[in-house]
């Protein structure tokens, strides 16, 4: 005979532990069971009159905000169909433009300033060609009477007197100057990969090519102060014999300095500037670095396009929610006013939880552990069935 539970003061884990003790846990007979606890559901959900009209007032509160959040989500959506239409003029623009590189319209860059620092370029090295052949020559071989030391008219000829070697070196040494600017051409063209690699700039080489540039330049400087006092003093213009302390108030050894190791400088940068500028590069490696450029531009506008179409497909999933929400809770106001309460489902399924809690407290404590999980198996197979059911019949 199966237990009636019309009294408030029994649980429904109370009923289910009552119920699998008149049953002896017998699974075939839960479906009474849970029909009797269906029953006391719907006896719980019923209202009185005060109470329908609070849950019907409640649920169309709750429908004006759902139809309002719909609202809103439906202006956004329209925003982001605007915003999604710019991303993909933007992105086809772009595409145009790659197009126009690849046929060799790209622009190439300020192509008058390459040319003036191109012709500065020029004139500075042949500048410090002749400016280190003539000092080093100075250096080696020492100053004429009269002549400065890095300022030697005739110093091509003079080396050719001298001999064949000597020329060569005097030809040759200029180079040494130029081949460490051609190192911090390359130092900082490395710098610029590493900028864009996102990674900090290496400055070390750089440091040391200037200091060996600027102690090179130091040591010409030195020997020819040092030559023209010399010279000086041979001619009796002066009584001071040259002594190390001197260089720091010669003039000749500030004007190697400036006009050597200054002028060195400023040709190293605009030296960087024209062999990296684009006008040098060949067609096929401008187009790369165009082409690099654009396609990175093109990614950008893409994710910032998947950003909104992701928003968009979030917005029309969350209208989806809204609407099933509204209509539920139009249906229930519908089912209050009509006297056919809705049922909630969540609320039904966590009384039949407690009723199987307590049916399975019984079989637990009086089976063996084998009869036990056996019994609570089969037990938990015709529950779920008879929920699915039920809501199935909830639904039609």
């Amino acid at each position: 005979m199966q237990e009636s539970i019309t009294s408030d003061k029994i649980t429904l884990t109370q009923y289910g532990f009552q119920s699998a003790t008149n049953s002896q846990s017998n699974p075939e007979s839960i479906d009474g069971y849970l029909n009797k606890v269906y029953d006391k559901f719907l006896e719980d959900q019923k209202l009185d009159e005060t109470g329908v009209k609070n849950r019907i007032s409640r649920l169309r509160e709750e429908v004006i905000l759902e139809k309002s959040r719909k609202n809103d989500l439906q202006a956004e959506i329209t925003t982001y169909n605007a915003n999604k239409i710019d991303k993909e003029n933007e992105i086809q623009e772009l595409e145009l433009e790659r197009i126009d590189i690849k046929n060799g319209e790209g622009e190439l860059g300020d192509t008058t300033s390459f040319i003036i620092g191109a012709f500065i370029t020029i004139l500075l090295t042949l500048y410090l060609f002749v400016f280190y052949s003539s000092s080093g020559y100075s250096s080696f071989y020492g100053i004429k009477q009269g002549s400065l030391g890095f300022i030697n008219a005739n110093v091509f000829s003079d080396a050719l007197n001298r001999g064949g070697g000597v020329f060569a070196l005097i030809i040759l040494f200029p180079v040494i100057f130029l081949g460490l600017g051609f190192l911090i051409h390359n130092a900082l063209e490395e710098n610029k990969g590493l900028v864009k690699e996102g990674k900090s700039q290496k400055y070390n080489l750089i440091s040391v090519l200037l200091f060996i540039t600027f102690i090179a330049d130091a040591f010409i400087g030195y020997k020819i102060a040092e030559g023209v006092h010399n010279n000086e003093f041979n001619a009796g213009r002066t009584n001071e014999l040259w002594n190390f302390n001197m260089i720091f108030s010669d003039i000749n050894f500030y004007l190697v300095l400036i006009l050597g190791f200054v002028v060195y400088v400023i040709w190293g940068f605009l030296l960087n500037y024209v062999l990296s500028h684009s006008y040098l590069k060949t067609e096929n490696e401008k187009t790369k670095i165009m082409l690099g450029n654009i396609n990175n531009r093109i990614q950008e506008k893409r994710n910032e396009l998947n950003i909104i179409l992701s928003k968009i497909a979030k917005a029309e999933s969350d209208i989806l929610s809204c609407n099933a929400k509204i209509e539920d809770k139009e249906k229930n106001i519908s089912g209050y006013e009509t006297g056919d309460i809705p049922i909630n489902i969540s609320t039904l399924k966590a009384a039949i939880g407690e009723f199987m809690g307590g049916w399975q407290y019984f079989t637990n404590g009086n089976f063996n552990s084998d009869e036990a999980l056996k019994l609570n198996n089969e037990a938990i197979r015709v529950q779920t069935n008879w929920m699915k059911s039920k809501i199935e019949n909830l639904n039609a």
